[in-house]
């Protein structure tokens, strides 16, 4: 006999699904794919190697060539030398790059008030938080085990 599932586990997954949709029609807005903002996610905890910025943000490896050479191209990232390996680069957030991913951002901070229940949005916004926090560490977590592929 099957377990049954937890009802809110479903809700959480609906949930997901609809700010996914909102998250990506900011995305458009604001001129940033879904897949450069994991970029700037991963970047912003440090310079990294094209590899390992593709395995951190769940990307194949040729996307991840065409994505860095377009956010090249436009600024917002930049080479530098691997102080570790002389042979090897690194890729690191320009200015440019910060102030576009603190924009997107923002315009996400301004539109996410519309879908909480008036009288309720600190409860709201609490469990949110603490959500965000709990699925932090795990992707922290992950990306410091050598042994995680990402992408599987």
């Amino acid at each position: 006999m099957t377990q049954k599932l937890d009802r809110r586990l479903i809700l959480m997954a609906r949930t997901i699904v609809v700010l996914f949709r909102e998250f990506e029609l900011i995305a458009r807005k604001t001129d940033i794919t879904i897949p450069q903002y994991r970029f700037f996610l991963a970047l912003k905890r440090g310079p990294k190697r094209a590899g390992e910025l593709a395995v951190q943000s769940s990307i194949r490896k040729p996307t991840a060539s065409a994505l860095i050479a377009d956010m090249e191209k436009r600024g917002l990232i930049e080479r530098q030398p691997d102080a570790e390996d002389g042979r090897s680069v690194q890729l690191r957030l320009t200015d440019k790059g910060l102030r576009k991913q603190r924009e997107f951002e923002e315009e996400l901070a301004r539109h996410l008030p519309t879908h909480l229940v008036k009288g309720d949005e600190e409860s709201m916004l609490n469990a949110f938080s603490e959500l965000a926090y709990i699925i932090d560490d795990q992707v922290n977590e992950a990306a410091d085990d050598p042994t995680t592929d990402m992408l599987t």
